[in-house]
């Protein structure tokens, strides 16, 4: 940490501003590739750690977004377009990483013209590596938290199911929180989609998190459209028995059956999601 920077000044959690390295041409690629690997890690750490959003941090944030801008200039500049696999990583999949970390710094801003460039940003990350299924979560969850989710539901229903299934189960929970928080989302998502993230989330054991816990209820109130979703897609899980879910709800089997039969579509079947 710089002298000018102690701790007892600084909201908590809180990390320094990284200090640029020292870049020049006699440098070999592992060590360019050695220096931009801890910048990066620095200046992500930066936005991970960060949790208070006070003044100090948005006066602070401009810096980091254009040590980030910097970043990406060096790496254009100094790193090769072909690298050797035992040297490190191929020039895209580093630019990708660096394009992603300039698009979560670019959304802290809270305009409309950060989130449009931010939205930008997401989808180079993206279009350089689309094999990686964490750039695309980035994008979806910007859109999901900015409230565009029709934009989000577009994303989701273009995606490949597969780039879910590379990545850990936790991202198929993220698209089940973010269907059962918003219902436009859930019954708007694609069927193929839905059925895989249940899947997955059936086979590593985490079914009780898309059950969830139900609410009290008071006797005459009416069921919100969430709460039914957040049900039936409990019922898809193949470690989840209908009528002991029924019982756990508080409704009878033939509200089940109803309400699946009037709200899935067709295509979602009618047998638990199994992969």
């Amino acid at each position: 940490m710089r002298t000018n920077e102690r701790r007892k000044s600084l909201p908590w959690p809180v990390a320094p501003i990284p200090a640029i390295p020292a870049f020049s041409k006699d440098l070999g690629v592992s060590e360019v590739e050695k220096r931009l690997d801890r910048w990066s890690s620095e200046l992500d750490l930066w936005l991970h750690i960060w949790r208070k959003r006070d003044s100090t941090f948005f006066r602070r944030l401009p810096r980091i977004e254009k040590q980030i801008r910097l970043l990406l200039q060096r790496t254009d500049e100094y790193v090769p377009e072909v690298t050797d696999k035992v040297v490190g990583v191929e020039k895209r999949s580093r630019l990708a990483e660096y394009h992603e970390i300039l698009a979560r710094c670019l959304s802290c801003g809270g305009s409309a013209a950060k989130d449009e460039e931010a939205a930008r940003e997401f989808k180079i990350a993206r279009s350089l590596a689309p094999e990686v299924a964490q750039y695309w979560y980035s994008y979806v969850r910007h859109l999901v938290v900015r409230g565009y989710t029709c934009q989000a539901l577009d994303e989701m229903n273009t995606v490949d199911v597969r780039l879910v299934e590379t990545e850990r189960e936790s991202i198929a929970h993220h698209i089940v929180n973010w269907a059962l928080a918003y219902p436009e989302i859930g019954f708007g998502i694609r069927p193929e989609t839905v059925r895989h993230c249940i899947a997955l989330l059936s086979r590593r054991r985490t079914g009780l998190l898309v059950i969830g816990c139900p609410l009290p209820r008071t006797p005459g109130e009416k069921w919100q459209r969430s709460e039914i979703l957040r049900i039936l897609w409990a019922g898809l899980q193949c470690s989840v028995p209908v009528d002991e879910l029924c019982k756990r709800e508080g409704i009878d089997e033939a509200t089940y059956y109803r309400w699946r039969k009037r709200y899935l579509p067709r295509e979602w079947g009618n047998e638990p999601a199994l992969v």
